[in-house]
């Protein structure tokens, strides 16, 4: 990848020229894959799988419980990511012509719901580790909760509030 593909993500404008310079398009597909593998599975992990784990369980059933599975669960997710993006990546890019790789990634870069989703996701769980930190939180937790929210808001964004091109 290169400094085209990340200015992208930040969110600077860049020229066709600049968006065409995709000199690793199997990375960058790998890369979006795991990112995307990382956000589902720790939202789930930490706003569905872990309460419903703890809150199944009478001795569970507290709050500080109900955190702790939320935060192993989130953290399980997000480690589970980095095995299944790179097999779901490959599952599919077997099959596909490197024209068509190159394509794919060139689009996404084009996609500006997609780029601020990942840009909202990981400002979101950086903001939710650096404020659960001087609360006496964990930043693990912290930045699971925040990157939920992150992903929950940008999806509220781009599907409710950005005019329908």
């Amino acid at each position: 990848m290169n400094m085209s593909w990340l200015k992208n993500l930040i969110g600077f404008e860049l020229t066709d020229e600049q968006m065409r310079d995709i000199p690793y398009p199997y990375l960058e597909m790998h890369t979006h894959v795991i990112m995307k593998a990382a956000q589902a599975f720790g939202l789930l992990g930490a706003v569905v799988v872990g309460p419903l784990v703890a809150l199944a369980r009478s001795e569970t059933r507290t709050l500080e419980d109900i955190k702790s599975s939320a935060c192993k669960y989130g953290k399980w997710g997000v480690m589970m990511s980095f095995v299944a993006g790179p097999v779901m990546t490959h599952s599919v890019l077997n099959k596909a012509s490197p024209e068509s790789v190159y394509d794919r990634c060139y689009r996404l870069r084009y996609n500006r719901g997609q780029a601020r989703f990942d840009r909202g996701s990981a400002v979101s769980a950086a903001s939710g580790a650096a404020v659960a930190v001087p609360m006496g939180g964990s930043p693990l937790l912290g930045s699971l909760l925040g990157m939920s929210m992150g992903i929950i808001s940008m999806v509220v964004y781009n599907y409710a509030w950005l005019p329908k091109n």
